[in-house]
């Protein structure tokens, strides 16, 4: 009876031990998943804030070319504001470019596509 308890102390002994490794294992993972997630979110809250940068950037230069077209022109002073006004719509241009590249990943990392992290 006693080699009987005893193989079963072992056996158990045994299963505690695989429990407990499985346990710390699934701990480990949960850790890893949370900072995972922390990243994501600051990641998330850093493109946000770029992306509200750039949508108030864009709105500012808009209000600005809309200020310029309506602004009379003599013959000279056209000239030079054609070619201001062609700068400013490549502004515009690569500005909304930032922010469809922005909202695009975004999307991609909400979506599990695409990690978080660096550019």
């Amino acid at each position: 009876m006693e080699v009987f308890l005893c193989k079963q102390v072992e056996a158990l002994t045994t299963s505690l031990a695989v429990q407990e490794g499985e346990l710390r294992r699934v701990r480990e993972d949960r850790d890893v998943a949370q900072t995972e997630k922390e990243v994501m979110e600051r990641e998330r809250n850093t493109l946000v804030h770029v992306a509200t940068e750039q949508a108030l950037e864009v709105r500012g230069l808009r209000e600005r070319l809309m200020q310029m077209e309506g602004q009379p022109m003599g013959e000279a002073e056209g000239w030079g504001r054609v070619l201001e006004g062609d700068a400013l719509w490549a502004e515009l241009e690569a500005a909304r470019q930032r922010e469809d590249w922005l909202a695009n990943k975004a999307a991609l990392v909400h979506a599990g596509i695409l990690r978080g992290g660096g550019s």
